[in-house]
């Protein structure tokens, strides 16, 4: 599980500041609440899974294997989370083959 809101920036165990989160994405994160957008250049937040869509910040590019920020928040959690390393676009590679990705409904 992911703090949200990490908690050395006083963030709590409460289930409204938890994610699920994969340990690669975790330790990417680390105690960062945002990061650089790279179109712009501005601090902007990382995406808050309680309180913001998925469809309004991502969409999937390159047939699924990627995934792509529409917005300076998803495109600054895009890099900070490095959610399009090798290892995740060759999951979702096999994923696609499975028939399993990307999902139906985000």
């Amino acid at each position: 599980m992911e703090h949200i809101l990490p908690r050395s920036l006083g963030g709590s165990d409460e289930r409204e500041n938890l994610a699920a989160s994969c340990y690669r994405c975790n330790e990417f994160k680390g105690a960062k609440t945002d990061a650089i957008d790279p179109e712009t250049g501005q601090l902007a937040p990382l995406f808050h899974p309680r309180r913001q869509l998925w469809v309004e910040h991502f969409a999937w590019g390159n047939g699924g294997t990627q995934m792509a920020g529409l917005t300076p928040t998803g495109r600054a959690t895009v890099v900070a989370l490095r959610l399009n390393n090798d290892n995740q676009v060759e999951a979702r590679s096999l994923w696609i083959e499975f028939g399993w990705h990307p999902p139906a409904e985000t």
